[in-house]
């Protein structure tokens, strides 16, 4: 199974152009800063299962740290739209995850929104903008 896991880490690590964490803290592999420990440590739990596979799992870690405003949680969400990774496509929901986090100084989260917005409609621009915008004014609220 260890072998498994390595293959697939490597698979991942070069999809996504990651280094793999010698010492399984991916927070640090990431370039995250910003969140507490243990918000550190629910991070590394989601990436690592999402290497494993166990992509529900990753995607609900991810989400949990996002609504927070953890920025790296919201590009791996976005990432997960894009190619359907554990979710249904949904490159409106991407959108919304990759300018959340872009709008948070993410360098590859503005690279990935400007991929996506190329393959995108308008009008789908357009309601991903609108989802992102009420994202925000939610979040401000609550905080």
């Amino acid at each position: 199974m260890a072998a498994n896991h390595r293959s697939v880490e490597k698979e991942v690590g070069q999809l996504l152009q990651i280094p793999s964490a010698t010492d399984g803290d991916w927070y640090e592999v990431m370039g995250a800063a910003g969140i507490e420990d243990g918000d550190r440590k629910k991070f590394n739990s989601a990436f690592e299962s999402f290497i494993a596979g166990s992509y529900q799992r990753a995607y609900k870690g991810f989400a949990r740290l996002a609504s927070g405003g953890c920025a790296v949680s919201q590009y791996y969400l976005g990432l997960m739209h894009i190619k359907g990774t554990g979710v249904l496509q949904d490159y409106c929901r991407a959108h919304l995850w990759l300018n959340v986090a872009s709008a948070q100084g993410h360098p590859k989260a503005r690279i990935q929104l400007e991929k996506l917005t190329r393959k995108m409609s308008p009008h789908q621009v357009a309601e991903a903008q609108k989802l992102a915008r009420a994202w925000m004014a939610k979040r401000r609220k609550s905080h």
